[in-house]
């Protein structure tokens, strides 16, 4: 019993917490969940915003150094004439000065390009800003093969180059190689550090991997996450592959955003940003959710503990206040030990009511059953039975001196005489199955010689049951009522049935005939009076109610059940009768 009270209270406090608990954190993770992947497309769409206006700068420098260089004729036999003479003051100074002045001003005033080197295919020399550089001596010699190797208008190396000869520390750049109109070869050195500070300073997440690669997926400028980049996105020679080339599992660990810049450049971006930094508020939000389910279920179960210990130890007060009840004890309970607990005050009560009226019932019973029995007594001696059967007697030989000889009313003399005198005689004393059924054989043999109709009488009884103890007058009332019932032209068809065994410990009686039956709208009306303990004011001791009274009375299991349909016949049933020789 305590662990079912356990579980109830357990599933009752569980369930008033721990589901308001999981909808609340089930539907808060569901609301952010959809607010922060909003969110995090939406930073990703401004971050390529931000890079496209850059990228788009960017290309305008490259593109206006191209045309600088490409619309000018004169410019480029200046510098065919610089790069291959051995002295550059054979060299028109004011037309290339001016040129290269204005090549110059765009270099400086964009703090991401480090130099603008020009050059053509078989010269020696280079041309860095204003002045005329050999490779042999140049503290960048280097750009030039880089790019022999290569024939495309247009392409980017990354590199590690020193701004002067005198300086041992390399910085990286990333080279545009451009060839002329002209046939000449112009490199744009970009510091590449400062294209990655700026992809930092746009960076939203802290896991956040911005990239800007070449068409061919050369990784060009990264911020500060570069490391963080799965391995399965690059080729084996460095190269970014294609977001779409990604693994599938890779997708479901960030949010990709790539595409291409536009321009002649094609300048490509890549942002990817981890869903678990994404979700971080969610997820946190869900191990606090787990946690406070968690929470819940130990609260859950020290309250189911507490107010099983408290109820149960209620409970078990009130069985054994129950237990003394059925012993004839009878003791009002013991208020509950706090005053607050109103609940078990008002069970309380109702057992005190409950108690007070079980006593005063029990002492209604015991002044009914003492009433039935005086009542049984009070008719036994109304009339002397020494004066009744000396009268019977009389009359029995005064029909004699008439007749001559015995007739049918001697017999019926004969038989009333030894049925009264067995029901008159210690009407309390049990009897033996046999003498109830004797007695029972003078009532019927008297009946059929009062109605002059035959009806058939079957007895069905185990001869183990023979000498077992049982009430007086069980039997005849029952039959009376069926022979009463009858239809007297259907008499000559009436067959009673009398079953008497032992089941189960207890002896049944069943009493069955074929007679008119019971209709359907009187046999509730019926076996609700077989229930009723009240006391016939009449003194009537016939009759299955008077049979009902007192089995139940006699016997803790006692019963009598009905059992009847129009025109099937009524079923009779004595039972719970405690076996006893």
């Amino acid at each position: 019993m305590r662990r079912k009270f356990f579980l109830s209270k357990f599933i009752m406090f569980l369930s008033l917490s721990l589901i308001p608990v999981c909808i609340f954190g089930v539907l808060s993770v569901f609301y952010i969940n959809r607010q922060v992947k909003e969110d995090a497309l939406e930073k990703s769409v401004s971050v390529t915003d931000v890079m496209e206006l850059t990228i788009e700068e960017l290309t305008s420098t490259l593109e206006i150094f191209k045309t600088t260089v490409n619309s000018d004729a004169r410019f480029h036999l200046a510098v065919l004439s610089m790069l291959g003479n051995d002295s550059p003051e054979n060299v028109d100074p004011s037309h290339f000065s001016q040129t290269m002045q204005s090549l110059y001003y765009f270099q400086t005033a964009k703090p991401y390009i480090s130099s603008l080197f020009l050059t053509t295919q078989d010269s020696p020399y280079f041309i860095n800003g204003l002045t005329r550089e050999s490779f042999s001596d140049a503290a960048d010699s280097t750009w030039k093969a880089d790019a022999s190797h290569n024939l495309a208008g247009i392409f980017f190396k990354v590199r590690q180059v020193k701004r002067n000869k005198f300086d041992s520390h390399l910085m990286t750049a990333v080279t545009v190689y451009q060839r002329m109109k002209y046939q000449e070869l112009m490199a744009v050195n970009l510091n590449q550090n400062y294209f990655n500070t700026w992809l930092d300073s746009i960076t939203n997440y802290e896991g956040q991997i911005l990239l800007v690669t070449d068409k061919e997926g050369q990784i060009l400028f990264s911020n500060r996450n570069r490391d963080l980049l799965p391995r399965t996105l690059l080729t084996p020679e460095g190269y970014l592959c294609a977001p779409e080339l990604a693994p599938a599992g890779l997708k479901k660990e960030y949010f990709f955003h790539a595409g291409a810049f536009p321009g002649m450049y094609e300048f490509q971006y890549l942002s990817l940003i981890p869903q678990r930094e994404v979700f971080h508020i969610s997820n946190t939000l869900l191990k606090l959710t787990f946690a406070a389910g968690l929470l819940t279920i130990l609260g859950s179960s020290f309250l189911a503990y507490v107010y099983t210990r408290r109820d149960c130890r209620q409970i078990f007060q009130i069985i054994d206040l129950f237990d003394k009840a059925e012993k004839g004890e009878f003791s009002s309970p013991q208020p509950p030990a706090r005053t607050n607990e109103t609940y078990f005050r008002i069970i309380n009560n109702i057992i005190s009511l409950f108690m007070s009226q079980t006593y005063l019932k029990v002492q209604l019973d015991a002044k009914k059953y003492a009433l039935s029995t005086a009542q049984l007594s009070a008719l036994q001696y109304q009339l002397n039975p020494h004066f009744l059967f000396n009268t019977l007697q009389s009359i029995d030989l005064e029909v004699m001196k008439v007749t001559k000889r015995p007739v049918t009313a001697n017999i019926m003399i004969s038989e009333l005489s030894a049925l009264l005198r067995y029901s008159l005689h210690a009407p309390m004393t049990l009897v033996t199955v046999r003498e109830e059924a004797d007695a029972t054989q003078s009532y019927i043999r008297l009946q059929a010689l009062r109605l002059a109709e035959p009806f058939q009488v079957i007895w069905d009884r185990e001869p183990e049951v023979e000498k077992l103890k049982i009430p007086r007058l069980l039997l005849q009332p029952v039959i009376e009522n069926s022979i009463s019932h009858c239809v007297p032209s259907r008499m000559d068809r009436l067959k009673i049935k009398i079953r008497i065994n032992v089941r189960k410990g207890f002896l049944t009686i069943a009493v069955i005939d074929n007679g008119p039956g019971i209709p359907s709208q009187n046999l509730a009306l019926l076996r609700q009076n077989l229930c009723d303990d009240q006391v016939e004011e009449t003194g009537r001791h016939i009759g299955l109610k008077n049979i009902s009274q007192r089995i139940r009375l006699s016997y803790e299991h006692g019963y009598v059940k009905l059992w009847g349909r129009e025109g099937m016949g009524t079923v009779v049933t004595i039972g719970g009768i405690g076996v006893s020789s």
